[in-house]
């Protein structure tokens, strides 16, 4: 097994955390990258998002249950996870982990990797790495260069993890973040209002939650998608429940009005022509039929609200 399979591993066994609450910009460090909140239980609870699960139960969870023999309709709520322009990624689940479950992740990676164990005040965190991967890593255990920048980059090679905080798993990219958290009783330090929150979007019944801050992207492709990164701040998304269906909203913070406008603009003109397209497939043309861009001042918003089988039925395509 590789770090990267075993992290997944890890990524999948989640529990809930702030159920139903989701992820605020209060919730996130100064110099947050980008985040991804998933809300697995209310997924399964609610009508509306349950076909999204199950979609999901058999393309990925099965496959890790027959794989590792872990069950996770059983152990998964949610799953929080962002990168910090310093430290890089943070993984934060919250829950009862059976102990049973623990041991099996220990067993995996003492078998099929390199595992080293610590202890920080009396709290006990590990070392998970790839023998291969040894090289890039120094004699502390940390990461020579910082690869934050790279969504989950700095946990390719290794990565740290501990069950010390009472119903939690933390994951970490590097030991000083480990130690931080561990200190903290699993909080993050540093939450709370401050300059430089990365734009979070927000729904009572959220599924998913997503965010970017483009401005500190590497910006070294000269591609149609990277010139618009280039004139975008920051991005945001939420999947949430309303009512019976299910609601899209994706926004854009722009650098200025004008560009806003612009990108509105082209946003409605492709959504013009495929309305008009015959070859679409119905469910395509619902989606566009419900599709709403707005601009004010620099930030673009495009929304949607459909129903759970026309998004199950698109995945199925």
């Amino acid at each position: 097994m590789s770090i990267s399979r075993f992290l997944l591993i890890l990524l999948i066994i989640s529990l809930p955390i702030s159920v139903s609450a989701g992820v605020t910009a209060d919730d996130l460090p100064e110099g947050t990258l980008w985040y991804l909140h998933a809300d697995l239980e209310q997924m399964r609870d609610s009508a509306s998002g349950r076909g999204l699960y199950d979609w999901m139960d058999g393309e990925i969870f099965m496959e890790i249950h027959e794989e590792v023999g872990i069950d996770i309709n059983k152990e998964t709520d949610s799953i929080t996870a962002f990168s910090h322009s310093d430290s890089g990624t943070v993984i934060l689940l919250e829950g009862n982990m059976q102990k049973s479950t623990q041991q099996d992740l220990l067993r995996h990676a003492t078998d099929e990797a390199e595992l080293t164990k610590h202890e920080f005040k009396g709290k006990e965190y590990y070392f998970v790495t790839d023998d291969n991967a040894r090289s890039g890593i120094n004699e502390s255990g940390d990461q020579q260069e910082s690869t934050a920048r790279e969504p989950l980059r700095d946990l390719a090679d290794g990565a740290y993890f501990s069950f010390a905080v009472k119903n939690k798993l933390l994951i970490t990219g590097s030991k000083d973040q480990m130690t931080d958290l561990l200190a903290n009783n699993g909080n993050v330090a540093g939450g709370g209002s401050h300059d430089g929150a990365l734009f979070v979007l927000t729904a009572d019944r959220a599924f998913v939650q997503a965010g970017l801050d483009t401005r500190r992207l590497d910006d070294e492709d000269d591609s149609w998608d990277s010139k618009i990164l280039r004139n975008t701040e920051m991005a945001a998304l939420t999947i949430a429940a309303v009512e019976d269906m299910i609601s899209i909203e994706a926004q854009l913070v722009s650098k200025d009005p004008a560009m806003a406008q612009s990108l509105g603009g082209i946003a409605n003109g492709l959504i013009g022509l495929q309305a008009f397209n015959s070859e679409l497939h119905p469910d395509v043309k619902s989606l566009i039929a419900n599709t709403r861009i707005d601009v004010a001042d620099n930030v673009l918003s495009i929304s949607t609200v459909i129903t759970p089988d026309v998004i199950l039925n698109v995945l199925n395509d």
